[in-house]
């Protein structure tokens, strides 16, 4: 043990000093990081291709070859297939937004302890795509109903939602990259990622998917690692007490970007994807969030002036709601989407209203409605939701956040554009730096204009035969229920920007 400790630290004293050394102002920061700090990884390259060999081995060798030859996919419920067609192209954009924050950090952080775990990340951020692009593969070639895993990357990038995780997952390499830090290794790895890889890993298994909790729990026992990452730089930046003006503020920004997506999108998933029922994604968040993230990791530094996020009340009053509000969204908007819808059973809703109490009061109403409107020519699907509401400026979630009744719509004149704020933390976040947000392009701006039938076709969200949608409002295979773009035209239905829309109800 002591030789390889020994060899550990005669590795490091080599310092790395690559030949690009004088272009390390590419990525600038406004934080300082002391030259020696602790290495957070404590591993050998070597070591780690080795370790990770091994547990490729293990998933790709066996795993497709058994699951295929036991039909597998078919056991799952299909509700919970179809959420999974979204789960993976989002979650699979954020590998690729944090190997990129990796390589930001090698090149902006002389620090050669540090440098060790960002390349060791960086590498197991590779894999993660990888592994997240086999399982979407995997399901693909074996779920019942494959569409929507055949496009879901391209697909993603059209979505309303698809767009709103881009968003969230660029602010890793976007900007300062200590402050990509704060989104990537302190919130989203340390806060989120138990909530999305073990939690739904649990709740995969309890729907029949053996698939995919060999390889979530596989990429957790990584992120365990990227949390030590994180750790070790914050705990870089706070020994200099010239970075504590910058630190609270871009720990806090981080939090409520990454609160105002994560929490509506896993609320989301982890409550409507369920048909055997165990815990709510509420009783998962004041666990893994409050409980272990705020209760053990943040509290660790406050003693070196870093404070829970100022916005860690709010996002908590809004966790009961944000992710049935969501999914209303995702349901109403469904001819929009890439993946099916299933209405509610009576089961259900009794366990919503058991686990969110009111939850009847405030969405029953649609849910109900919704069961009667699954069969082509039943009505117009957009009846169910007056209007489908403005975008927000800076994290691009619907306005209507985290209730309908109780929504924080703001809307503001700036630079002679109308923007919408889905709540006074993105509108405070937006006047902090307005040249960081004016350049998104939200859904409604992109597509005004649009026949819903013209939007459908562009995307490629037709099937095989090029008639059938690949969204449903169902999941029933009976040809008779299955939508055509020639239902979507019946309809005459053009999207249109709420916030140029003069008749808009927002705008009154």
């Amino acid at each position: 043990m002591a030789s390889l400790v020994e060899a550990h630290e005669r590795v490091k004293d080599l310092e790395w000093s690559p030949s690009y050394e004088t272009t390390r102002d590419r990525y600038p920061t406004r934080y300082r990081i002391p030259p020696k700090t602790k290495d957070p990884f404590r591993t050998l390259i070597r070591e780690y291709v080795s370790m990770e060999e091994e547990k490729d081995d293990r998933q790709y060798g066996a795993l497709e070859d058994v699951l295929a030859r036991t039909n597998a996919p078919a056991m799952a419920e299909r509700r919970w297939l179809e959420l999974l067609k979204a789960v993976l192209p989002m979650v699979n954009f954020a590998e690729y937004a944090a190997s990129k924050a990796c390589a930001q950090l090698i090149d902006t952080v002389a620090n050669q302890e540090l440098r060790q775990g960002y390349q060791a990340q960086m590498m197991d951020e590779v894999r993660h795509t990888h592994q997240q692009m086999y399982l979407n593969r995997y399901f693909a070639k074996h779920a019942p109903d494959p569409a929507g895993f055949t496009l879901g990357l391209k697909a993603k990038g059209g979505n309303i939602f698809g767009r709103t995780s881009r968003t969230a997952f660029e602010t890793f390499f976007m900007g300062d990259p200590i402050e990509g830090v704060m989104n990537l290794q302190v919130v989203t790895e340390t806060a989120y990622t138990n909530s999305l890889f073990v939690a739904m890993t649990q709740m995969a298994a309890e729907q029949g998917d053996m698939v995919t909790p060999g390889v979530f729990l596989s990429i957790q026992s990584d992120e365990a690692r990227h949390m030590a990452n994180g750790y070790s730089t914050l705990a870089a930046v706070v020994s200099e007490t010239d970075n504590h003006r910058f630190l609270q503020a871009d720990f806090d920004r981080g939090f409520w970007r990454q609160h105002n997506f994560l929490d509506a999108f896993l609320g989301a998933v982890q409550d409507y994807g369920q048909v055997h029922r165990a815990a709510s994604y509420l009783e998962k968040w004041r666990e893994w969030v409050a409980e272990d993230w705020v209760g053990t990791f943040v509290s660790r530094l406050e003693p070196f002036g870093l404070k829970a996020p100022t916005w860690l009340e709010l996002a908590e009053e809004r966790v009961r709601w944000i992710g049935h509000t969501a999914m209303l969204v995702a349901v109403a908007g469904w001819p929009l989407m890439y993946w099916r819808q299933s209405a509610l059973s009576d089961a259900d809703m009794q366990w919503f209203e058991d686990k969110y109490p009111g939850w009847h009061d405030h969405y029953g109403w649609f849910w109900e409605g919704f069961r009667e409107m699954q069969e082509p020519g039943s009505g117009n699907p957009f009846n169910l939701f007056q209007e489908m509401p403005p975008v927000c400026r800076v994290c691009q979630m619907p306005c209507i956040l985290p209730r309908l009744d109780i929504n924080e719509l703001r809307i503001k004149e700036y630079a002679g554009r109308r923007h919408a704020f889905c709540s006074a933390p993105c509108e405070q976040i937006f006047d902090q730096d307005p040249s960081r947000y004016l350049g998104y392009r939200n859904f409604w701006e992109i597509w005004d204009g649009h026949g819903l039938d013209e939007f459908i076709v562009k995307q490629g969200l037709l099937r095989a035969d090029g008639r059938t949608l690949v969204a449903q409002p169902h999941n029933s295979d009976d040809p008779k229920m299955m939508w055509t773009i020639d239902d979507i035209r019946a309809l005459e239905y053009e999207i249109k920007d709420p916030l140029q829309n003069p008749d808009s109800i927002y705008l009154a």
